[in-house]
């Protein structure tokens, strides 16, 4: 087995860019570890470039013994001058059990290209290999890719505690067929006597085969390589399995489990990648991700499964085609432009599975619309104004026009950690002017969705949504008679005593549930008697509180909002209609609704006493 050796990279003639490297992705607005997971999967995305999807793999896990013995002895073995950098790193090697964190790609093109930026062939058109490990700014080199300045390889350093990754490639793209690994390390600047002069060093270090030439580190290759990635347990890449692995060493688990981690890993993916991770998404951009706790694989929900994504899948689907039940184009006027599409669904604010005890990144109530550029990686979510009904959320998706000149208009407003869109960091002008206005724009959508519902319920077309649903409601429901929200109607006792007259309060949206390939949705309701209880029978109804485009039109295809069944809590008293007798019981009760495709429902309920039945 070769054994690697260290390179500190000398400031050259004209200077170069020294430490202020793990500056230079700014202040991202998610934590180390989110921003990593989206900057390392942002990069995978520009490298899919063999007309289908990747296959991601991320793992955290402790080295083992034999694996930590293997950084010592071959990868490790020299250390950097710089004192600082030494401390981490030697910490790193005297740890235990110290814990690494693996980003992998499959299906990808790998690093390719001349390793030495400093000798490229003439007629070299691929130079992945040193616009990841050498240079730094690099701009893109992928048409409407997800990267934009280079930066973000930065936030790979930025959760090492020693500053320090390991790359792992096969390169499978073109006539390239080769296995390559090499060690980079970021620290402090630094400076050594020699020959009575000073000699400054940039603090980047790289720990490969030395050229003969100049001793410049270069990865090793081949069955080398291969080698030296199975002895520290990285993935193997037999033939066709082309792409990249890179291990963060010592990497930072902020006192947190390593099953935590690996669940805040799985909410990173589902939170900036559910459009490429829909199981509809098109070949060529499709995701297929697995997320690894040492040898144990997590689950990963599918997003059209996963509350408040089902929505924003919906919105998707709906924005990518320009048709649905709620989609608006985004224009400018001076000059005239189209600026993409947004589209929006509305829906039962839906049961929430949490991933992660605290800190989640998913709200408890969808009211944002998701922006994305055509690459379809999410920039950021635009918060707008909650449904003003507290059982119903909302998701809205805006895709920036493939447009050239607007494409790069939107990604140039992009910070380097790629999480915004700032067009005030743009020169002025007419790209200045498409993102100014389609925020503008997505801002005024976002804030009108809080304002349906609002007003006097009318039959009038041009009134709110809402409105329009709770006539209809008024018109489906004639004659019933329920709770108002949280109380009941018609006063009530207080103090525990019995009501004085026997009623159910309004039902309260709980959860969806499928049965039988069927989406229900669970409300409940409680059954306050009087004092002779004489509530004798419960009678629920349901009916559309909204659709996409307008709530209550219903397609003579779909089927109406049916009540089938009803449940007490203890179980003892089960229906399979919308009436149950209950005969002077009191209690919570569960109403199950069947729900129409992309409807939400509203269920109103009454207590009978002994002489209305």
């Amino acid at each position: 087995m070769i054994r690697l050796t260290l390179h500190s990279e000398p400031y050259g003639t004209t200077g170069n860019i020294g430490e202020n490297f793990l500056r230079l992705l700014g202040s991202p607005s998610l934590s180390k570890l989110q921003t990593v997971i989206r900057e390392a999967v942002q990069n995978i995305a520009d490298a899919a470039k063999l007309g289908r999807g990747p296959e991601i793999e991320i793992r955290v896990r402790k080295l083992s013994a034999a694996q930590l013995s293997c950084f010592r002895d071959e990868l490790l073995a020299e250390l950097p001058e710089e004192r600082t950098s030494r401390a981490n790193l030697r910490r790193f090697l005297d740890a235990r059990e110290p814990v690494v964190l693996e980003i992998c790609d499959f299906g990808t093109s790998g690093l390719g290209g001349p390793t030495r930026a400093d000798r490229i062939p003439v007629g070299t058109e691929r130079t992945d290999f040193i616009n990841f490990l050498r240079n730094i700014g690099t701009p893109r080199d992928t048409d409407h890719g997800g990267g934009t300045y280079g930066f973000g390889k930065s936030a790979l350093y930025a959760v090492s505690r020693c500053s320090t990754i390991f790359v792992d490639t096969l390169v499978g793209h073109g006539d390239e067929r080769e296995r390559r690994l090499i060690g980079c390390h970021v620290g402090a600047r630094f400076e050594l006597a020699e020959d009575g002069m000073k000699r400054q060093f940039t603090g980047r270090h790289w720990w490969g085969v030395p050229d003969a030439g100049d001793g410049i580190a270069d990865p090793a290759r081949g069955e080398d390589a291969a080698e030296l990635a199975a002895m520290i347990g990285l993935p193997e890449r037999p033939e066709g399995r082309s792409g990249t692995s890179i291990m963060i060493l010592d990497f930072e688990t902020e006192d947190e489990d390593l099953h935590t981690i690996g669940s805040r890993i799985v909410e990173g993916l589902l939170w900036s990648f559910w459009p490429r991770m829909m199981r509809d998404a098109p070949v060529q951009k499709k995701f297929s991700c697995r997320v690894f706790v040492g040898d144990a694989e997590l689950p990963m929900p599918a997003p059209e499964e996963f509350a408040p994504l089902d929505l924003y899948c919906k919105a998707m689907r709906a924005a990518r085609s320009a048709s649905g039940n709620d989609v608006r184009p985004i224009a400018c006027g001076k000059p005239i432009k189209h600026l993409g599409q947004l589209a929006i669904e509305k829906g039962l604010r839906g049961e929430r599975r949490p991933l992660v005890a605290e800190d989640s990144l998913f709200p408890q109530v969808s009211h944002h619309i998701a922006l994305m550029r055509p690459v379809e990686l999410v920039v950021k979510y635009l918060k707008g104004a909650p449904h003003p009904d507290e059982r119903l959320e909302w998701a809205g998706v805006f895709i920036a026009d493939n447009d050239d000149e607007v494409e790069r208009a939107f990604a140039f407003s992009e910070p380097p950690a790629h999480d915004d869109w700032v067009p005030k960091n743009m020169e002025k002008g007419r790209q200045q002017t498409f993102v100014n206005v389609a925020l503008k724009r997505l801002e005024q959508h976002a804030h009108e969705m809080g304002e349906q519902g609002l007003g006097r319920p009318t039959a009038s077309s041009d009134a709110p949504p809402l409105a329009r649903a709770a006539g209809k409601l008024g018109a489906a429901l004639s004659g019933v008679t329920g709770d108002g929200a949280g109380e009941a109607r018609g006063g009530g006792g207080g103090g525990g005593g019995s009501a004085r007259k026997a009623r159910a309060t309004r039902p309260l949206f709980e959860r969806l549930t499928k049965e039988n390939g069927q989406t229900l949705a669970v409300f409940s309701t409680e059954l306050r008697q009087d004092a002779a209880r004489s509530g004798v029978r419960l009678l629920a109804e349901a009916a559309v509180a909204m659709d996409g485009n307008g709530a209550g039109k219903l397609d003579a295809s779909i089927e109406p909002p049916l009540v089938v069944r009803m449940r007490s809590d203890d179980g003892q008293l089960v229906s399979d209609t919308g009436v149950i007798a209950v005969d002077g019981t009191d209690g919570r009760f569960e109403i199950y609704v069947r729900v129409p495709a992309d409807c939400a429902v509203i269920v109103d309920a009454r207590l009978e006493s002994g002489e209305a039945a």
